[in-house]
C-alpha cells in the first residue's frame, strides 16, 4: 500500500512538472513592456508604447508593429481591433469593416492602409452578399492598381437559395490575389434592380468564419468581420539582411523568405528550440520531450496513475 502511494505521488509530481514545462517560460515581450492586452498576447516585434524601464526605448521593432491598448482590454492597430498575433506563422488577425451600398445616399466603402502587411491570400476570401449585387476589392501599391471582385444575381430564384452556401446566387466569393495591400472595398447594386430587398455588402473575411444565411439578404448582421494579415520584418530578403545591425533573427533561429508578402523576411526557431526568435534572448532548447518520455515510462510500469 505504501509503495502504491509513493508511486501515485510520483505520478502527480511528474504531471505537475509537465504542465509547468508546457507553459511558455520564454520571454515574448521586451523588458518593461506589456505582454498582454485583455486576452490577447503581444509578442515582440509587436509592442505597446515605450518600456517602463528608463532609456529602454520603444516596445516594438518598427513603427508598423506599434499597437495601443485601450482601457487595458482592447488591443488596437491603427483604428482596427486586434484579436490574435502569431509569431510562428507571421500573421495577425484584425477586425475590418464591411462595405455596403443601400442607395446613392446611403453607401459606405472601407479602406485599409497596410504598410508592411499584406492581405493573406491563403487565410481569407472576398465575398459579396445581396441580390443583384457586385463588389470590388482594390489594391494600390508602388503606383500599381489591380482589382478583383464578384457578382451575385438572384433572377427570381431567391426561394431556391440555401443557407450555408455561397455559390453565386445571393452570395459570391473569390480567392484573394497575391500581395494585396493598401486595399479598398466597394459594394454596388445593378441599376433598376427589382429584387434587392436589403443592402449590397462586400467584405474580406478569414476562412470559415462567415456562414451565409438567406436572412442576410434583407438585413446583414455584421459591420465588422475578422481578416488575416501576413507580416514580415525589414524591407530586404534574408541574404541582404544577415550581418546588418538591425537583423531581426536572434540566437538559435533561422531566417525565412516570404514570397507571399513581397519584401522582408520572417524568423523561426531552429528544430529542437522554442521561444520568440525576434526577442533579444532568442530561442531556447526544448526540454519537455524527455519529461514526456519519463512520464509515459512511469505510467507503463506502475499503472498507478489510472486511479
Amino acid at each position: 500500500m505504501k509503495q502504491n502511494t509513493n508511486l501515485r505521488q510520483l505520478c502527480q509530481i511528474l504531471m505537475l512538472t509537465i504542465v509547468f514545462a508546457s507553459v511558455e517560460s520564454f520571454s515574448t515581450s521586451l523588458a518593461g513592456c506589456k505582454n498582454t492586452c485583455g486576452h490577447v498576447k503581444v509578442p515582440f516585434p509587436f509592442g505597446i508604447s515605450n518600456s517602463s524601464i528608463p532609456n529602454q526605448g520603444p516596445c516594438f521593432l518598427e513603427e508598423k508593429f506599434e499597437l495601443t491598448c485601450e482601457n487595458d482590454t482592447k488591443l488596437v492597430w491603427g483604428n482596427l481591433q486586434v484579436s490574435n498575433i502569431s509569431i510562428i506563422v507571421g500573421q495577425v488577425e484584425v477586425w475590418f469593416f464591411v462595405s455596403s451600398y443601400c442607395d446613392s445616399k446611403n453607401n459606405y466603402y472601407s479602406t485599409l492602409e497596410t504598410d508592411g502587411f499584406s492581405i493573406s491570400r491563403k487565410e481569407n476570401k472576398f465575398l459579396t452578399v445581396g441580390c443583384d449585387s457586385y463588389g470590388y476589392l482594390n489594391s494600390v501599391y508602388n503606383q500599381e492598381t489591380y482589382s478583383t471582385g464578384c457578382l451575385t444575381r438572384c433572377n427570381g430564384n431567391r426561394k431556391r437559395i440555401e443557407n450555408g452556401t455561397c455559390s453565386g446566387i445571393g452570395c459570391c466569393q473569390v480567392d484573394i490575389p497575391p500581395m494585396m495591400r493598401n486595399i479598398s472595398i466597394q459594394a454596388f447594386d445593378f441599376d433598376n434592380s427589382t429584387e434587392r430587398a436589403g443592402c449590397s455588402n462586400s467584405f474580406v473575411v478569414k476562412n470559415g468564419f462567415y456562414n451565409f444565411n438567406v436572412s442576410h439578404l434583407d438585413k446583414f448582421p455584421h459591420t465588422e468581420l475578422p481578416l488575416i494579415l501576413d507580416w514580415s520584418v525589414g524591407s530586404k530578403n534574408c541574404k541582404s539582411s544577415k550581418g546588418e545591425h538591425d537583423y531581426a533573427c536572434k540566437k538559435n533561429s533561422d531566417c525565412i523568405e516570404v514570397k507571399n508578402i513581397g519584401f522582408g523576411y520572417q524568423c523561426k526557431c531552429k528544430k529542437g528550440y522554442e521561444g520568440n526568435p525576434y526577442h533579444p534572448d532568442g530561442c531556447k532548447g526544448n526540454l519537455i520531450h524527455p519529461l514526456r518520455i519519463l512520464f509515459l515510462l512511469t505510467i507503463s510500469s506502475s499503472r498507478v496513475c489510472k486511479t
